[in-house]
């Protein structure tokens, strides 16, 4: 008859199987005994000696079971393996075969075939120069102990390395040379920035070592790079799986990568080697990666340990999800959640290609944020954490003001100035700031911008990676109407220029302000994926405070339009480009949004202010503050910080400069001469809190109370019972203890204390607090 057969397709048979699995048909399923197991292809007619050796009936209790074996090695009767496997109940054990290589396809000729290329190896290599596949170079490969040097002994450490994938660093990828494929987490993929449209429909299953399947949602070719910038790196492109699974590593490299590579692993000298045009080249792993996974992963199974030993009766799904939810309660993670059936050996196993409706419906989920997910955001503003709700907390006074008029011939020139000044110190500080009213933008066209030899603006792109060029997206009338005034207005500014052939392009985005107004932002997360991280440090919180309490007079001072005063330079300009009605226009300033954004405009900064940081000025981003010991140096401090302002063509916001006072917030905490208190904000937030209902209003009270640990003794006494609630391993209750904490903790917050400064040459103390739970 036409066709084929189980006997020469297992395709056909696994898919066999799975249909007769299916509840719908288990009536067919009653068998007689002489039925019981037997290939699907073959007659009740046909003699059992007639059968191939690998298809003989084997009886077991009184069951008859067939079992399949494939011929792969050098030794027939060594290597010819049977593995039985349940599939379609007690009485049909019918195993599984696997395939361990994608050029394979399921029939069992090719299976033999492959099998017959090991046996024959020493010929295949005689007809094959391998010395062609490196360049014609036969580069020997050398470990030496100097290598292993590099690492602490003993160690059992899996080998994580990290290297860029599709141009972007990533983090905890697990070199497995048991596993076939390569693999790339789906939550990884969405982070790169990639297109869903470059992954292709995938014919394969995942298999692990302990026989759990995993499908593809589908496979991406991506370059890798190995061995990192220099002239003895490598790229490859590679296949990449990609699974929607959670599990510490980001990706897998597996043999197919190893083997384009011409890689060489060596466990003991925890590295991995290969050879380049230009010699030997060398990618070591990452120990300290190695080891924060293996505390994950043994915090891990201690919990799932204990609550099988609280209740035996859990089953394994369950207490995996109890381990994980205990997890949470760990706020010192940015690792995604494991699953326990992540294959970590792979296996191709043909299986139905994922429809490209299923694919969508993937990748459109949403995916939940882990704490390392707000680096990128701090790339582009640092002063993100600072947030309040939506709105960025900047420095600003917290005494009374009192407004000046800064120009007599026009009353719109208005400047702000504390209330609390003392003569001659207040008229000096209004005549000194109406002669130098030249460093404030009383209007759009008073700033002129920084010249581009001081400072600009680079993407540092990886030009390894493929421009992006996004798919237009519609907006409503009213938006539409939005974006148009806020790109007229851009381009009167001059922030914005039209773009000619740009080979990147983002989407606008339009957002409303609490005021009903429009915000115009640009959708740069695939530009910025593609953009090396800028590692410029931003200045340590605790000593900025700490040098600003104890000062008399404070001013705050606001650049205008602070990111938009930097140019951009000329070569990235049109990789801003986005779109708009009117074409498409690409920004000559540097915008909010771009990454590295915030380290550019604080290496600037820097570069300008730095005799007087630390002294007689703290600068964190654009939050600028100028302090003096003694108030009647403070318009001296002032005139050397708007001499160098006005050396550089940067100009100041009227609107949102405050000179002349005692006390203000700065960087989350209130400043003043007495010392550094608690921000008020903060503490009324918490007053305000009704007692949780919930193991995530727990952590809300704990995470806000963090913010004020600087100022409460002995705050994980305080605050024991709450992190009980969180790790207890049955439903959320809030017990009277943790009602009895919530009230106490309440009374702390009313009588917080102001902390000082330590002075130069003072002796210092150290305290300890000791208790039954912290030290």
């Amino acid at each position: 008859s036409p066709g084929h057969n189980t006997d020469e397709c297992l395709g056909l048979l696994s898919a066999l199987l799975r249909l007769i699995g299916q509840p719908q048909l288990q009536k067919f399923r009653n068998f007689d005994n002489r039925q019981k197991g037997r290939p699907l292809d073959i007659s009740d007619d046909e003699d059992e000696d007639n059968r191939p050796a690998n298809q003989k009936r084997a009886r077991a209790n009184d069951k008859e079971v067939f079992t399949f074996s494939t011929h792969i090695g050098t030794s027939t009767d060594n290597c010819r393996k049977s593995r039985t496997h349940d599939a379609l109940g007690s009485s049909h054990c019918i195993p599984r075969v696997n395939s361990n290589n994608k050029q394979l396809d399921t029939s069992r000729r090719k299976v033999k075939a492959y099998a017959w290329e090991a046996q024959n190896a020493e010929k295949r290599v005689m007809n094959v120069d391998l010395r062609d596949t490196i360049n014609n170079r036969n580069c020997p490969i050398t470990f030496s102990i100097e290598d292993a040097n590099l690492f602490a002994h003993p160690y059992s450490d899996a080998l994580i390395i990290t290297t860029p994938i599709g141009g972007i660093p990533v983090h905890r990828i697990l070199v497995d040379t048991g596993a076939y494929s390569s693999i790339l987490m789906l939550r990884t993929f969405k982070k790169l920035g990639l297109d869903p449209a470059d992954i292709r429909p995938c014919n394969n299953q995942i298999q692990g070592f302990n026989g759990s399947i995993s499908c593809p949602v589908g496979e991406i070719l991506l370059p890798i790079r190995f061995g990192g910038f220099g002239p003895k790196s490598k790229i490859i492109m590679e296949t990449f799986k990609v699974l929607d699974v959670q599990n510490e590593y980001n990706a897998v490299i597996g043999r197919t990568a190893l083997y384009k590579l011409r890689a060489v692993v060596s466990i003991f000298h925890y590295a991995l080697k290969f050879p380049t045009i230009e010699g030997e080249g060398t990618h070591y792993g990452d120990q300290r990666e190695a080891r924060s996974l293996m505390l994950l992963s043994t915090s891990r199974s201690f919990h799932m340990i204990e609550e099988q030993d609280v209740d035996n009766s859990v089953e394994p799904n369950n207490s995996t999800s109890d381990a994980k939810r205990t997890d949470q309660s760990i706020p010192d993670t940015d690792m995604p959640q494991a699953d326990t059936d992540m294959p970590l050996i792979s296996t191709d196993i043909p299986m139905t290609s994922v429809s490209p409706g299923t694919l969508t419906e993937v990748l459109d989920q949403e995916q939940p944020l882990h704490e390392g997910d707000t680096a990128m955001h701090e790339d582009m503003d640092p002063r993100m954490q600072f947030k309040d709700g939506n709105r960025h907390v900047r420095a600003e006074p917290v005494e009374d003001v009192e407004t000046i008029y800064v120009d007599g011939s026009t009353q719109q020139k208005l400047l702000r100035i504390g209330t609390n000044l003392q003569e001659p110190i207040r008229s000096n500080l209004i005549q000194f700031l109406q002669l130098n009213s030249d460093v404030f933008a009383w209007k759009h066209e008073d700033m002129k911008g920084i010249d581009p030899q001081k400072a600009c603006h680079r993407l540092n792109l990886d030009k390894t990676v493929k421009p992006v060029i996004q798919k237009r997206r519609k907006f409503g009338s009213d938006r539409q109407k939005a974006l148009e005034e806020e790109v007229n207005k851009l381009i009167d500014n001059k922030f914005v220029k039209e773009a000619k052939y740009p080979t990147w392009i983002s989407n606008p985005v339009l957002v409303k302000k609490a005021t009903g107004l429009w915000r115009l932002c640009i959708d740069f997360s695939d530009l910025n994926q593609a953009c090396l991280k800028d590692s410029y440090p931003i200045p340590h919180i605790d000593y900025m405070v700490d040098a600003t309490s104890g000062h008399q007079l404070m001013s705050f001072l606001d650049a205008y339009s602070s990111y938009n005063q930097i140019p951009m330079h000329p070569d990235d300009v049109e990789h801003t480009s986005f779109y708009s009605a009117r074409g498409l226009y690409c920004y000559v300033m540097m915008t909010f949004g771009l990454k590295n954004a915030g380290a550019t405009y604080q290496r600037l900064v820097n570069k300008m202010f730095a005799h007087l940081i630390g002294h007689t000025m703290e600068v964190y981003v654009d939050d600028m503050l100028v302090k003096s010991e003694q108030a009647s140096d403070h318009i001296t401090h002032l005139s050397e910080v708007f001499d160098i302002i006005r050396e550089y063509s940067m100009v100041l916001n009227p609107k949102k400069c405050t000179f002349g006072v005692g006390s203000g917030k700065f960087l989350g905490y209130m400043v003043s001469k007495r010392g550094i208190e608690a921000n008020p904000a903060k503490i009324q937030a918490i007053l305000d809190l009704a007692p949780p209902t919930s193991i995530k209003g727990v952590q809300a009270l704990t995470g806000r109370l963090a913010a004020l640990n600087r100022f409460i003794s002995k705050s994980t006494d305080h605050c024991k019972p709450f992190f009980d609630a969180i790790k207890k391993k049955k439903p959320f209750e809030w017990t009277t203890e943790c009602q009895n904490a919530f009230d106490n903790i309440k009374e702390v917050l009313l009588r917080l204390p102001t902390l000082q400064k330590p002075l130069p040459d003072e002796p210092l103390y150290l305290y300890l607090g000791v208790s039954d739970v912290a030290v």
